[in-house]
């Protein structure tokens, strides 16, 4: 680019030539300023650009990690999956993909709450699912780490629907009832910490910039932001192919995450994709810009996909199911680990092997 500057060396003059007959001397004093100005111009553009060097931006580099020192890692609650990630979320986007039905979702809230329990905000955009149901997702959870805990046959737990099904309750015993109750009780002491949005097409990339700003203003806190899930963002063109909508709403995800230095969590579909395969970069292949993207990249398949005699539909009707979490990017760590939960889809729970 050129560097130039707009003045007015005419005044009430229709060309320079009438302006330089007119009067010579304050003609030529107009150019010599019109000068001066560019040369500043020019000046703080060269001051600008040197700002952009490493050296100049040390002072601030040792300013982050001593405010970096103050804001550890935040846990996501499963124990294997943090030592991986090096002690849990720091900021940067984190992409979870997986074909349907094997709890991306469920996944995901449950990291939500624990995140939630440990005392940090959470701002759920929920374009798919109502806030009921997600609500209803955690109690069904608390309902059935309620019963494991006390040593209790895990089918005593409530579904989402045998929680939110009102007239179910006249049928249940006082112990049913008591175990909602505890369920409920148990959610309440850090659901204020849960915040979600509903959307149905009309939230996207520069919607959730907007919610979390405003959280920020409302509450003083920076919360950990999930996208629930990615590929049904509003886009940001109609005329835009679903590939360029999804790459723009990464990049734009990636951005929200670095300005405001906090974690981004986004639930992937896989539109190409079945039960057999094993998970891998490829299913991210219909948008470039999650693979380059993301700073954590993770998968969820069925245990022993894509191996030798793996059958999907034995593994699908197994009660829990064994789910596997692939790690197949980390920016910041290992890739390729494989880990193994247990997952009770009627109650929206899982556990780490």
């Amino acid at each position: 680019d050129i560097s130039f500057a707009i003045v007015d060396i005419l005044g009430d003059y229709k060309d320079p030539n009438e302006a330089l007959i007119a009067d010579k001397e304050a003609f030529i004093e107009k150019i010599k300023k019109a000068k001066l100005i560019k040369d500043e111009k020019l000046e703080e553009e060269r001051i600008e650009y040197y700002k952009t060097s490493a050296g100049a931006n040390i002072i601030s580099f040792i300013d982050e990690i001593h405010t970096a020192a103050d804001t550890p890692s935040i846990p996501t609650g499963f124990k294997q999956l943090d030592n991986i990630l090096d002690g849990g979320l720091y900021e940067g986007l984190y992409i979870v993909g997986a074909i349907s039905s094997l709890g991306k979702t469920t996944l995901i809230t449950q990291m939500a709450d624990n995140i939630a329990q440990n005392g940090n905000d959470v701002l759920i955009f929920s374009l798919e699912m109502a806030r009921a149901e997600l609500m209803a997702k955690s109690i069904s959870r608390h309902t059935l780490e309620t019963t494991l805990a006390s040593g209790g046959d895990p089918r005593n737990a409530k579904t989402t629907r045998g929680i939110t099904t009102g007239k179910r309750y006249a049928d249940y015993s006082g112990a049913e009832k008591d175990l909602i109750k505890a369920a409920i009780t148990a959610y309440g002491k850090y659901a204020e910490r849960i915040f979600i949005s509903e959307g149905m097409g009309d939230i996207g990339a520069a919607q959730v910039r907007e919610e979390v700003k405003k959280h920020i203003s409302f509450t003083g806190r920076t919360p950990i932001i999930v996208i629930d899930y990615l590929q049904i963002l509003a886009p940001y063109n109609e005329r835009a192919t679903d590939k360029q909508n999804t790459d723009k709403a990464v990049m734009e995800l990636k951005r929200i995450s670095r300005d405001f230095k906090t974690p981004v969590i986004a639930i992937s579909s896989f539109n190409r994709h079945s039960y057999k395969d094993a998970v891998t970069m490829e299913a991210f292949k219909e948008s470039g810009a999650i693979e380059y993207s993301s700073d954590v990249l993770m998968g969820l398949q069925l245990a022993g996909a894509g191996e030798q005699g793996f059958n999907p539909n034995e593994e699908k009707q197994k009660s829990p199911r064994n789910i596997e979490l692939v790690i197949l990017k980390n920016r910041n760590g290992k890739t390729g680990d494989k880990l193994i939960f247990k997952y009770y889809p009627p109650f929206n729970y899982f556990k780490e092997n």
